[in-house]
This record gives structure tokens, sequence and C-alpha cells, in this order.
């Protein structure tokens, strides 16, 4: 169909790229809801209206792609659900409950047993809140495969114009007026409030980096591209590597070590099979050794400083705590703050409120209870299942590298979830679920490739066996295996 082409090729990759960057100008803020958030929430629906036209149209054929859309529709479910009436006997079920209506008897408040959540304002909030991921996720699936390397390229450029930004603040004396966020130090956060999502994002961009430093030699094999682009990319790697201690998050070089090792190995950039018999694999293998004793020992001095400093673990230990007394329904997601107020031990009576659990998945429970972590279930089985096709994937290059650098990144921002909340940010949520939405589509289109350049070659096989020549078909097919943009090669990294 004319129309549906003209929105995959045109309108889409627009509308795209114009919230990609939307998201990073104005969705670093932390706070659950302010205005931004309500306009880049405003400039998704555009976008997810195209998508869902591009889809419904052309719906993806492949599992990973269909689960992937029903995950994410799951999730958005969630918030929907518990905006929703449910019975007295329903409504009871979780033990703080029954103690909230007895305050609140004592107080002469009628308790509200209309919905599910106990918060539905909050609920409504994040429900709404959740538009830019889901409409960047359908968009990505929705979209050709031509524009994917484009969509990384694009991530990193922002990540690295954040970068430069964070300098430029930290430059600027206390009180200036050209400092984005008068109230309170940002430090090295640049357009995102918080520093430590700053090391999350610098990981993200590193992980592609290294993704697209890989791919590019072997174009540069192939004669598809300059001998100099992968150097850059790998230049724009170690830059970005030392851009996360400069963010002083803690658990910043515990994640990236281990994900610069990951995605090289997953993209067949250090093959275990060389080392020892090429001396730049040797080289490459030692040096992330020395890396990784460095990044350990100072992970293990960051994490003792936080064990004695910070407040997190007694927070998140506090929230899975609550979670217990919430569920079996939850509390309602964006009521953490107000649940968490009424419940918290006297050792978290603070001066300022908790805005966050300090981790997702203790944040996730108690305010979805079990429907949420079912949903969450689903979710890393998928991503577990995608983790193992990538990993048997024989071609590398092209969509099975992109699957592989995008699945990096993504298993980079759950770990840093555990220590903190990067999913809360409009910014890093988008980027996440666009990395997502990249993986499932790059692995889909990886898988498809492969399976086909194995059926020509047992066709070839059976050809020159019998008559020496290919079939029509497979011979029409086999020369365009290797080739373009999102080829992928057997060559060795």
């Amino acid at each position: 169909m004319p129309m549906i082409d003209t929105l995959r090729r045109t309108l889409l990759p627009a509308l795209l790229g114009g919230l990609l960057v939307a998201v990073w100008l104005g969705g670093g803020v932390t706070e659950d809801s302010t205005a931004t958030d309500e306009w880049l929430q405003l400039l998704a629906l555009p976008l997810l209206a195209a998508a869902v036209m591009v889809l419904v149209a052309e719906f993806p054929q492949d599992g990973y792609r269909r689960c992937g859309i029903a995950i994410a529709l799951l999730i958005v479910a969630v918030p929907l659900l518990q905006l929703l009436p449910v019975p007295a006997a329903w409504w009871n079920l979780p033990p703080a409950r029954g103690a909230l209506v007895a305050d609140l008897q004592q107080a002469g408040v009628a308790a509200l047993r209309d919905h599910w959540t106990l918060a539905p304002h909050a609920t409504e909030n994040a429900l709404w809140a959740s538009l830019p991921a889901l409409a960047a996720f359908l968009a990505v699936l929705a979209m050709g495969a031509g524009r994917r390397r484009r969509l990384v390229q694009a991530i990193i450029l922002l990540v690295l114009f954040n970068v430069g930004f964070a300098f430029f603040q930290v430059g600027l004396p206390q009180g200036s007026a050209l400092r984005l966020y008068q109230e309170f130090d940002a430090g090295f956060g640049g357009l995102l409030a918080n520093t430590n999502h700053q090391a999350t994002a610098c990981i993200i961009a590193m992980v592609l980096a290294v993704g697209l430093a890989v791919e590019s030699r072997l174009r540069v094999e192939r004669g598809e591209t300059r001998p100099h682009m992968p150097w850059w990319y790998a230049a724009l790697a170690g830059c970005l590597l030392l851009m996360v201690p400069l963010s002083t998050a803690r658990a910043g070089m515990a994640i990236a070590l281990p994900a610069l090792a990951a995605v090289l190995l997953l993209t067949g950039g250090l093959r275990p099979s060389r080392i020892g018999r090429s001396k730049r694999a040797t080289a490459l293998a030692l040096g992330l050794a020395l890396l990784a004793i460095v990044g350990v020992r100072a992970a293990l001095g960051w994490m003792a400083v936080d064990e004695a400093e910070e407040l997190r673990h007694i927070i998140r230990a506090a929230a899975v705590a609550t979670g217990k007394t919430e569920a079996p329904l939850g509390s309602g997601a964006g009521s953490f703050v107000p649940v968490f107020e009424t419940s918290s031990p006297p050792s978290l009576w603070l001066a300022h409120y908790v805005n966050h659990a300090h981790n997702e998945y203790a944040q996730w429970w108690l305010e979805t209870g079990w429907l949420g972590m079912l949903v969450l279930a689903f979710a890393l089985a998928l991503l577990a299942i995608c983790i193992w096709r990538i990993a048997r994937l024989r071609s590398r290059g092209g969509d099975a590298n992109l699957a592989a650098s995008c699945c990096v990144a993504v298993c980079a921002v759950l770990a840093h979830s555990w220590a903190d909340y990067p999913l809360r940010t409009t910014a890093l949520m988008t980027t996440t679920a666009m990395l997502a939405g990249l993986m499932l589509g790059a692995l889909a289109d990886a898988l498809v490739r492969e399976k086909s350049r194995r059926r020509i070659r047992h066709e070839r096989g059976t050809s020159v066996q019998g008559d020496g020549a290919l079939p029509q078909a497979a011979a029409a097919e086999w020369p365009r295996a290797g080739h373009g943009e999102d080829a992928d090669t057997t060559q060795p990294a």
C-alpha cells in the first residue's frame, strides 16, 4: 500500500527522530510528572498512531517481534487495569489495606474502594508517562531495517552532546543564570538531573560504539566503508568509558567493564578461540582482564562506601517489605511516594521525601504486585531467549551485530536498575525501549537471513553433487546473501 509505505519510509523515521531529540532535551528530570513530560507525551501520540497503522497493515510474522509487542502491551495494561474498579473482597486482599481502612475510620474518612490502585491520579500519570517509550518501541518495530544504523548513530550523538553539555555546566559558577538546574547541583549530569543516569547513558553509547566499530571493520574487509571508520568508533567507545567515572556513579564502572567484554564477545570483536593464536586477540583479552581487575577493585571499594554512607539499601529492603503487605494487588503504579511515606521505618524519616526505591524491581513489586512481577518475568524470559539466540548465531555483522550491541545495552540498563532508577527517567526509558525494538527486529531479520543462507548452501551442495549447477532460485539469491547495509558475514573479526 503506497500510504503505508510512505509512513514506514518517511513519516515514522521523522517522527521517531523528533521524539528522540525531544526526550533527551526535556526528559532528563526524574520528577514523576512535569509540564515538559506532558508535552513529550502529546508528542508521542502521532508517532504511536503512525506505528500502529503500519503494524496493523503489515503485522510482523516472526515470533520475536510479536512477543515484544505483546509484552509491551502487557506492561501498559498493568496501570490501565489498576484504574478499573474491583470488588470490595478483592480490594481488601492486601494486609496493609485493612490497617489503612481502620486509620481512615478513626479520622472520620470513608475508605475509597472504587479502584484497584490506592492512588488513581498517580497511576493515571504513570500510564501517560509510558507513552513515549511505547510509541518509540512500536515505531522501531514498524520501521524498515535500513534506518537502524542511523538510529543507533543518533543515540550515540545525543549522548556525546549531553557529555559536552555536562562539561559546560560543570564549568559554570554556582548561581549562574546559564545553569539548567538552579535548585541543586546536577554535577556531571548535563541534561540529566541524576548523575547516575549519565553513567547509564555513557555505557549505552559505549556499547553501541563498540558494536559499530566491529561492524565497520567487517565492512572495511568487504570494501563498503573507509578504513579509518573502525578506529573512530573505537576511540569514541574509549572516551565514553572514561566518562563513566566522572559521573561519580559507584555502580558505573562495575557495569561498564562487563558490558564492554560482553559486547566484544557477542559481536565477534573478540573470539575466545583466537586468544593465543592471534596477537591482536591476545592483547585485547589481556587488556580486558587488566581493566576487569581494576574495575572490580574499584567497585568493591565504592560498594563498601555505599553500604556505609548511603540509605539505598535500607530503602530497597523497606520497599520489598512494604510490597509484601500490599501483595497480591500492589499499591498502584506511581503510588510509591505516599505509600512508602506511610509505611517506612523511623530510620527513613527524613527532611526530604524518598522519591524512588533506588531499585526498579523492588519498586515495581511494591506498586504492581503479583501481576507486575509476572509481566516482568515474561520480559526477562524473552530477553534471555534473545541472548541465547544471539550467542548461537554463526554469522556476524549487519543485523546480528546490531542485535548483539543493543542487547548488551539493554542488559546494562537493567543491571543499573538494581541500584538506581534509570527507567523512571523519560529520556532513558524511551531510549531503552528503542534499543529493545532494535534488538528484536534485528535478531528476527538475522535469523531469517541465516536460515536463508543455510538453505542456499544446502541447495548449492545438492546441486554440485548432481549436475554441478545451482538451482535457478538459489543462484539468483546467493550473490545478494552477503552484501548490503545489513548483510551478515562469517569472516572472523
